[in-house]
């Protein structure tokens, strides 16, 4: 049914009520019953004399009374149906497939909105169009959410806000292309120390269907490169809680970073760093990674990947990689593929060990081999197959697992030390033998620290 009356007098036997439904209802029973009667009349009026009927009683004016009720009906719907090229009266039935598809192409996969009312519908339909017509802009964003809402809507550019506060505020470039959208809502006052004070509420009796109405409405008006926040806003008022001065004190949030860890290690170095094929993977084989955090920062010390080389194929260089050649480390890994569970063949360093493994996550096995003989910093090499490459035993797995080197076996499995590094940019050149240092802990302060001829032995235990 319709939610507010209109009138419809496009066509003299349209259906009266707007928009008319298509199911057979009273309506469209009396505009075709005084359709009838008039075809009827006009009949009536261009019988020869020697048909002096005047009621529908004669056999020839019950057959054309039949063939008055048919074309009756077929001109209603024809009517009807014209009147459907007019979004002001086109039947709820069809206004999805006549406008709304329009305005919103990609229902089927994101949804349409769900708005109470057809006529309702039928002017959210018509004003988003006009909206398309102006572009994406932020006016016509803002005015795209009150179409579906009569709270108060406040639509924020962060980088323009970001420029007006001049360094002052927590948005920076990052957020150039981002906005939010906050959505408010009074809920009547309340009485403090005299005054009227406002109460806030959802600005909806259903926040989570006018939060897929939003969505679904900015997926049409929004720029395309774009991205939001829509929140709920509720606003406390507090300058009328509390009569007297008020004091604080003010700490600096980023105190932290004032502080060192003396114990913590502040990096690992080598001098036998590898940039594979793939150019965002470093390897060494020589180190073990486990202590390395997605976000540290990877250093080259020589060769061509020292250089800065710009913005390395359009990606970025955040504030923290800067012009010496400083790559953010994204995940740190054991195999550059992974699981491979065809046996490939292998040799190891120093010991000699030759033989064919598969790899499952960390775990290398060979059924036909002692890895009980391998010794500490055994270096590991494939020959074959896409984890081509070298890597650097640590433990041997099974009941008597444990060190290579400590551990007395027997076993068919050993894990390998990370010692992959995946990169978020990739470098210049893929090369070896290079000279690196990578963080490990930020605030950390012990350095690698090289003593030889120095017995420690009494610092261990077996």
């Amino acid at each position: 049914m319709a939610d507010k009356p209109q009138d419809k007098n496009l066509f003299p036997s349209s259906i009266p009520q707007n928009p008319a439904p298509v199911a057979d209802s009273q309506n469209r029973k009396n505009a075709v019953r005084s359709q009838v009667d008039r075809i009827m009349s006009a009949f009536m009026k261009v019988l020869p004399s020697n048909y002096v009927s005047q009621v529908s009683g004669p056999f020839y004016t019950l057959q054309f009374q039949a063939a008055a009720e048919k074309i009756a009906d077929i001109q209603i719907t024809a009517q009807e149906t014209m009147a459907d090229n007019f979004t002001d009266y086109t039947r709820p039935e069809f206004l999805w497939q006549i406008v709304g598809s329009l305005v919103f192409p990609d229902a089927k996969t994101d949804g349409w909105p769900k708005i109470e009312g057809d006529l309702t519908y039928r002017d959210f339909l018509q004003n988003m169009v006009l909206l398309l017509l102006r572009g994406a802009k932020p006016d016509v964003i803002k005015e795209g959410i009150e179409l579906l809402t009569d709270a108060t809507v406040e639509v924020i550019e962060r980088g323009i806000e970001a420029r007006k506060l001049k360094g002052t505020s927590a948005w920076g470039v990052d957020d150039q292309f981002t906005f939010e959208i906050n959505i408010s809502e009074e809920a009547g006052t309340v009485e403090i120390n005299g005054e009227d004070i406002p109460l806030y509420k959802f600005p909806s009796e259903d926040p989570f269907n006018l939060a897929r109405n939003v969505q679904i409405v900015l997926r049409a008006l929004k720029p395309g490169h774009t991205l939001y926040d829509y929140r709920h806003l509720f606003k406390d008022s507090f300058q009328h809680l509390f009569t007297e001065s008020m004091t604080f004190d003010l700490t600096s949030y980023y105190y932290q970073d004032l502080r060192r860890f003396w114990l913590g290690a502040k990096r690992v170095t080598g001098t036998a760093g590898i940039t594979l094929t793939d150019r965002t993977l470093f390897s060494d084989p020589t180190r073990d990674f486990t202590s390395i955090q997605p976000g540290a920062i990877l250093t080259i010390l020589d060769g061509p990947n020292s250089e800065h080389i710009g913005d390395n194929e359009g990606i970025p260089v955040h504030l923290d990689e800067d012009y010496s050649g400083n790559f953010r480390v994204e995940e740190v890994l054991f195999f550059p593929v992974g699981d491979d569970p065809i046996f490939r063949a292998y040799t190891t360093s120093p010991t000699g060990l030759i033989g064919t493994a598969t790899v499952n996550g960390d775990v290398l096995e060979d059924p036909n081999q002692s890895w009980e003989n391998a010794v500490e910093g055994e270096i590991l090499t494939f020959t074959a197959g896409p984890n081509s490459g070298s890597y650097k035993l640590k433990t041997l797995v099974g009941n008597n697992g444990g060190l290579l080197g400590v551990a007395i076996g027997p076993a068919t499995r050993v894990k390998i030390a990370p010692n992959i590094l995946r990169l978020q940019r990739r470098m210049s050149k893929a090369i070896g033998s290079q000279s690196y240092k990578v963080d490990v802990d930020r605030l950390g302060m012990q350095t690698p620290r090289r003593v030889d001829g120095e017995d420690a032995t009494i610092f261990f235990t077996r």
